[in-house]
Parts: C-alpha cells; structure tokens; sequence
C-alpha cells in the first residue's frame, strides 16, 4: 500500500508515521525496516527499496520526503530520469508489494487536482491520501495537545500562550507562510515544558507568565544571516542565545533549510534583474537582493549539498537516529565552514 501525506501541519504528520512505524514492532526492528529516500533519488531507488524483503518483522516502510516537489533542488542538479517522475511512479504503485507501505510525504499543500491526490481518492487505487492543515483554533489545538501530553490547560492559560508566541505578520509574505508553519512547533515545545513543570496539575496563567518569555524573533534572522555570510564565531553565538530561551534545534534547523532553498533560488536565476528576480523568487526586492549577495559565498553544489544535507538531518532526528543539537551544529559547521 501507499500513503501520500502533505502539508504544513508537521507536528500532526509526525504523530501520524510515528503511530505507523510502531506498527513494525521494536524500535531495534523498526529501524532495520525503514528506508529513507532523498528527494533526488531516481525512481529506481525507490522500486529497490520497495521490493525489498523485510527484516525479522511482516511489514516494512519506504519514506520519500518531498520527492514529488523536490523544493529548493534546481533542475540542473536532479537526475535525468526526473522528468515524468510523478508518471513513472504512478506506473510502478500497483506493484508495491503487499509487505511494504510506500510512504510519500511532502511539506507543501498539494493540489486537488494534483495526480496522486487524485489517484488516492479513487476506489481500490492501493493508496490513501491526508492532508494536514494548520489548525483553524489554535486555542482548541492547545488544549487538545496537552491533553494528549497527558497534562491539563486552563482556558485563559492556552489563550495567553497562543498569543505569546509571535505567529508572524499576514501581510508579509516574505516569511509568514514559514513562521505560521515554525509556530505550531515552537507552542508544542513550550509545551513540553510546561507539562513537565506542572507534573500533572493544571496549567494556569501563571505558569505561562513565568515560564513563556514574549518571543523575540529577530536574533534568529541575526542567526540565519550570520550563517548565509559564513560568519561561524557569530552564528554559534546566536545559536546559543536562541536555544538557551528553549527554542527547538528543529525550528533552527527549518530557518536553515528556507535560507538555503532561497539562496539555491537565487543563484539559479542569477543573471535575472533584481525585480524579476523578486518576482519569481516571490519574495520582496530586498530579500532577493540580499539573498544574491548571500548566495555569491557559495557554489551551487555547496548549497545543494547543504539543503540535502538538511532533509536528512532531520528526518534522522525525527526518527531518533541522530541526537538534534549534535545535528544541528553539524549543519552550521558545514555552512559557516564549506569552501
């Protein structure tokens, strides 16, 4: 069988793989039966990896992330065989064999009219399809969260904290669509703490106050820059700083993977005047510009090799197979240090 699951709503995507993975047993055993597929592998890595026999366990797992978009990857860089590739896999699903769950995941909200959503919502097609969404009622997600977490929340509390984490400003489309994403993550982690804090009693307003500092974003953007600049001295510090007010390495590590995909954007379009460039970058004249002037540092393959590089961190970190703060030090030593 296959599975397509998409959209921005990570934390809910995770709990989905997550209840799926348990399904192949002990961790030890799970680990042995899952196999993960870069977004450039061409198709037959896939069909290699699905035709697989599983390991001391009936079931196995084959995870591609963002094979479908391939975001961030410029069309030069991805293999020959890429074109149609949605086609040929489309092609190849009715072989799947029964053992292996064909799990494709995509972080961007895929269209209804998109084949594979299609192709899901059709009788007897082998495959089902999920889209996770941001919720409408943060307040209500809140709520729901923590009770999942095995805690409780008053209603004042999961207000006060909705609002405390900044959500970003709708009407800059430079950096909303990321930040409303980062949001969820960074309540979730407040939540965690604050779970952990109250040890089974109720969360109250109080605790918001206390543990819930008003989030202040701009020294991640100092952060970012320091690393697009390969200012390493700098950039560790502004790390430092971010995650000793309890900031996820995840989150860090979601800022990376945008700056790069806009640096990666515009270097393929490098010879463009800066308002076309704006424009099909689809961000403002001064970040494109100020992307250009980041990305000359680099080369293509440097920044390539770092998106990548990026996506499997962290599905190894959400998979348990890499410890997230080692991970994500990797990644600024690999940025600030590439030449």
């Amino acid at each position: 069988m296959w599975h397509l699951l998409y959209g921005p709503n990570d934390i809910a995507r995770d709990d989905e793989i997550a209840r799926m993975r348990s399904i192949l047993g002990a961790d030890e055993i799970a680990a042995m039966n899952i196999t993960m597929i870069e977004m450039t592998a061409p198709l037959k890595d896939i069909q290699a990896a699905c035709d697989t026999v599983s390991f001391l366990a009936d079931k196995r797992m084959v995870i591609a992330r963002n094979w479908l978009t391939k975001p961030g990857i410029p069309k030069r860089k991805q293999p020959k065989d890429s074109e149609d590739h949605i086609g040929r896999l489309i092609t190849y699903l009715p072989e799947i064999p029964e053992t292996t769950a064909l799990v494709l995941i995509e972080d961007s909200t895929l269209a209804e009219s998109h084949a594979l959503v299609k192709l899901a919502r059709e009788k007897n097609s082998g495959g089902r399809e999920k889209c996770f969404d941001l919720p409408g009622d943060v307040v209500k997600w809140i709520t729901e969260r923590v009770t999942a977490k095995g805690g409780r929340i008053t209603p004042p509390a999961a207000q006060m904290l909705a609002t405390r984490i900044n959500r970003g400003d709708k009407n800059d489309r430079d950096h909303f669509a990321e930040d409303n994403r980062l949001y969820l993550r960074k309540l979730d982690n407040e939540l965690d703490k604050l779970t952990g804090y109250t040890n089974g009693r109720r969360i109250e307003s109080t605790d918001i106050e206390l543990l819930v500092a008003d989030e202040e974003i701009s020294d991640m953007f100092k952060f970012v820059d320091a690393v697009s600049v390969r200012d390493g001295h700098t950039a560790y510090r502004q790390m430092l700083s971010i995650l000793s007010r309890g900031e996820q390495p995840l989150v860090i590590m979601t800022m990376l993977a945008r700056q790069t995909r806009l640096m990666i954007c515009a270097k393929e379009n490098d010879s463009l005047p800066n308002d076309t460039l704006a424009t099909t970058m689809n961000v403002s004249p001064f970040v494109a510009k100020k992307a250009a002037q980041q990305a000359s540092r680099f080369r293509m393959d440097e920044l390539v090799r770092a998106h990548l590089a990026i996506a499997e961190i962290d599905v190894s970190i959400k998979t348990g197979r890499m410890d997230e703060l080692a991970a994500l030090d990797m990644m600024v030593a690999l940025l600030c240090g590439a030449g």
